[in-house]
């Protein structure tokens, strides 16, 4: 009698250990769950801010006067696509400067004269070698689509006047240099 007793204080004990291993278990994936949505909560909060603040340099530019055309409301963003023929003109009439967002391998054989050469891997970290004066400036690549990126962060640090190349390097019309 006494040994079945003792049998099943010992399975009532495995019971409990087993219970207190599986709440344990399941307070730590609570935990997770609970960190992992306070980590997502912050990030749609952020992503609703920046959203916001487009919102509102939008509506700024349109309430002094500037245009957004369709296109760049729909895809809110707040740099233009231009033409090389366009693109030219903006360096001519306006003093636009020219970013060149390609690797020194690409730039190797030719860019725009005159162009400031920061390749898209170095943006972040040399962006303030961009000048603050006001002036457009005209972003190409390879194709397009490194400029448009570009164009994208330079405009979220607050850039304006912002041009991509459509078509990038092949697409300028203007005069080239090789290094």
């Amino acid at each position: 009698m006494q040994e079945a007793a003792l049998a099943i204080a010992i399975l009532a004990l495995l019971l409990a250990l087993a219970a207190r291993i599986r709440t344990a278990s399941h307070a730590s994936r609570l935990d997770d769950l609970e960190q992992d949505l306070q980590r997502h909560t912050r990030n749609l909060s952020a992503e609703t801010e920046q959203a916001l603040a487009l919102q509102r340099r939008m509506l700024a530019k349109l309430a002094l006067g500037e245009e957004l055309d369709v296109e760049m409301i729909e895809e809110g963003r707040l740099w233009k696509e231009v033409t090389g023929p366009q693109a030219l003109t903006l360096v001519q009439q306006n003093g636009a400067h020219v970013l060149d967002v390609r690797t020194p391998q690409e730039t190797a054989g030719g860019y725009a004269e005159g162009a400031i050469l920061i390749p898209i891997e170095e943006l972040e970290a040399r962006a303030r070698e961009l000048p603050h004066d006001g002036k457009p400036v005209v972003i190409y690549c390879a194709a397009g689509v490194r400029s448009a990126a570009a164009c994208d962060y330079l405009s979220s640090k607050g850039h304006d006047g912002l041009h991509n190349l459509a078509g990038g390097f092949p697409a300028w019309t203007g005069s080239h240099a090789k290094s």
